[in-house]
């Protein structure tokens, strides 16, 4: 009896290009590949899984920590001085609005058309995480404030102030800023407790 092919031992075989990936992410980092290029509204998305791949490779200290932590901080929509964009404070998806850079050391610029983005803020607090940062110029407070405008009614979370969809991907997002915040207070933990239970799919 002839044995039995083992369908997994070709991809036993196949060697991890580990120096490759390396590569790939640093590139990442610095400017995207031509066929990412619409995502540069979500740049800040794109630093988290390259940050993230870099660090499970063991390989975070290919990239000059000092220089994206700034880089970060210079997406985080501040508070103006008159506070009147608290609701929409958080981190936004890159440069692309031509914001002046501002590494969060002084008071936010208003725009009409600059907020944060549930998804950017909590890819931004973790990105300052993997770089060792301590969230020491994180205005938590805004940050918190602007989460708690993007949540609805029913428990869930819309991704901007000017309404988008809304599913468990950002009530996950909601989760984790709050986590990593060590703060609750950006949302109504029985709305989403509620959203998330109707959600669930009875076999």
């Amino acid at each position: 009896m002839a044995e039995e092919e083992n369908p997994v031992a070709e991809f036993e075989e196949i060697d991890f290009l580990k120096d490759r990936h390396v590569i790939f992410f640093q590139r990442c980092l610095q400017i995207l590949p031509e066929r990412y290029s619409s995502l540069e509204t979500s740049r800040l998305t794109i630093v988290f899984f390259a940050l993230s791949g870099l660090d499970m490779l063991n390989t975070l200290d290919v990239v000059d920590k000092p220089s994206l932590i700034e880089y970060v901080y210079s997406l985080q929509v501040l508070p103006t001085e008159d506070k009147s964009n608290l609701g929409r404070c958080g981190f936004r998806g890159s440069s692309h609005l031509g914001i002046p850079y501002n590494p969060s050391k002084g008071p936010g610029v208003n725009h009409p058309y600059d907020s944060g983005h549930v998804a950017m803020t909590y890819t931004g607090l973790a990105c300052l995480i993997i770089l060792g940062d301590d969230l020491s110029r994180v205005n938590k407070e805004a940050c918190l404030s602007g989460l708690k405008a993007l949540q609805l009614e029913d428990g869930s979370f819309y991704a901007v102030p000017e309404g988008s969809e809304n599913d468990m991907r950002f009530v996950y997002c909601a989760a984790c800023i709050c986590y990593m915040l060590d703060d609750w207070s950006g949302m109504d933990i029985k709305k989403a407790i509620d959203y998330i239970r109707r959600s669930m799919v009875m076999m």
